[in-house]
C-alpha cells in the first residue's frame, strides 16, 4: 500500500526523472547519438551502390537490403560516428567489404566492384601466342604467333570468333614488333625497325599489306604518352605508369574537389610491380584492371580501409586487352587467347 510520503517520492521522482531525461529524448530526436567515445554528436549516415543486381549489403554483418533493377544501392541513416564493415556480397562473386567511417553530420558513399568467383573464362584459341594488343575501333586483337625462327602477326575477330586471312603476304618478323597506331579500318605497324599498314575488310574477314600512304611512319609525341598513361572516360582522371620503382598512380585533374575515392589528388595504387598492361575498368572512373605477377587484378583508387585488389584471372604471366564496344576482357597467357567476362549476369 503507496502511502502519501511514498506518493510524493514517486511523484518527484517521475518529475526530476523526465527533466533528466528530456534533453536525451530531444537529442535524439534531433539526430544525436553518442559515440564510440560516449560523446553526444549528430549522427552521420552511409550510402552503399553496387552495379550487379541482387547484391545484398550488410553493415556489420546485419542484411540492409538486397539490390534490384530499380533501386541499385542503400541509404543507412541515423549512424552514431564510428568505424562500420560494409559487406556487398553475391553468389558466385567474391565478397566485397571494407570498413567506413561515419563522420557527423556527414554520408560517406562508397561503390562496390563485385568480381566474378569462378565460371567467366572461356579459351577462344590455343597456339603459341604472344604480344596481345586490342584495337580502338573494332572488335579485334592483335598478337604474333610463333613459326620457327619467325612470328607472324595474326588478327582476331571477336564477333566472329574467327582469324583474319591475310590476302596477300604475311606480315612477319624475325625480332621486333609494334603497333604504330591502330586505324578506323586498319593499322600502322613496326616489324623490325620497318613501317607497314595493314588495312582490314571486317565483312570479308581479310587483312592486306596496303601503301603507307599520308600515315605516319612512327609515333607521335602524344602517341608516345599513351603507352604509360590512360585516361578514363571523361578526361578527369589520369593514371599513369612508371618503370622506375614499378609505380602506377592516379591523378584528379579537375580544379574541384576530388571524389570520395580520392583522399588527396594524387593516389600512388601500385609499387615495385613490373605491369604489363593496365586499362580503367569499363563504365567505371574509380578502378582500374591491372596485369603483373601472375595475374590480371581489379585496383580500386579508393583505399579508405584498405585498397581492395581482387583477382579476375590468375595464370601464369598474362597479358589482357579491351577491345572497342567489348563488355569482358581478353587475355594471353601460355600461348592461349581466352575470354574473361566480367560479371556473370
Amino acid at each position: 500500500m503507496l502511502t502519501t510520503l511514498k506518493r510524493k517520492i514517486l511523484f518527484w521522482s517521475s518529475i526530476v526523472a523526465f527533466f533528466a531525461l528530456m534533453p536525451v529524448v530531444i537529442a535524439y530526436a534531433l539526430g544525436y547519438r553518442f559515440d564510440e567515445s560516449w560523446r553526444l554528436r549528430k549522427t552521420g549516415g552511409l550510402y552503399v551502390t553496387s552495379d550487379i543486381t541482387g547484391s545484398e549489403i550488410r553493415l556489420d554483418n546485419r542484411l540492409i537490403k538486397t539490390t534490384n533493377l530499380l533501386q541499385g544501392g542503400a541509404f543507412i541513416d541515423n549512424l552514431s560516428p564510428g568505424k562500420y564493415k560494409v559487406s556487398v556480397l553475391k553468389e558466385n562473386y567474391l565478397p566485397w567489404e571494407k570498413t567506413l567511417e561515419v563522420h557527423s553530420q556527414l554520408v560517406a558513399e562508397t561503390k562496390a566492384l563485385l568480381v566474378p568467383e569462378k565460371g567467366n573464362t572461356k579459351v577462344l584459341a590455343q597456339g603459341n601466342f604472344l604480344g596481345l594488343e586490342s584495337s580502338l575501333y573494332n572488335p579485334l586483337l592483335a598478337f604474333s604467333e610463333k613459326k620457327g625462327p619467325e612470328n607472324i602477326v595474326r588478327w582476331f575477330l571477336l564477333d566472329k570468333g574467327e582469324f583474319l586471312t591475310d590476302t596477300g603476304q604475311l606480315v612477319k618478323y624475325a625480332h621486333t614488333f609494334e603497333i604504330v597506331r591502330w586505324l578506323p579500318r586498319g593499322a600502322v605497324l613496326a616489324l623490325d625497325g620497318k613501317s607497314k599498314r595493314i588495312s582490314f575488310d571486317l565483312n570479308a574477314k581479310t587483312a592486306s599489306i596496303v601503301p603507307l600512304g599520308d600515315e605516319p611512319p612512327s609515333k607521335s609525341e602524344e602517341e608516345k604518352k599513351l603507352i604509360s598513361e590512360r585516361l578514363d572516360s571523361r578526361n578527369f582522371i589520369r593514371a599513369e605508369y612508371s618503370e622506375n620503382g614499378g609505380m602506377l598512380k592516379a591523378s584528379w585533374l579537375e580544379n574541384t574537389i576530388y571524389p570520395y575515392y580520392f583522399s588527396k589528388p594524387e593516389e600512388i595504387l601500385v609499387q615495385n610491380k613490373k605491369i604489363r598492361d593496365f586499362e580503367f575498368y569499363p563504365g567505371r572512373g574509380d578502378a582500374l584492371i591491372v596485369s603483373y605477377d601472375n595475374g590480371v587484378w581489379t585496383l580500386e583508387i579508393d583505399a579508405r580501409g584498405g585498397r581492395i585488389i581482387q583477382p579476375i584471372y590468375k595464370g601464369k604471366e598474362p597479358e589482357f586487352g579491351i577491345p572497342s564496344g567489348q563488355d569482358g576482357i581478353y587475355v594471353l597467357d601460355a600461348g592461349n587467347l581466352i575470354g574473361v567476362k566480367l560479371t556473370l549476369e
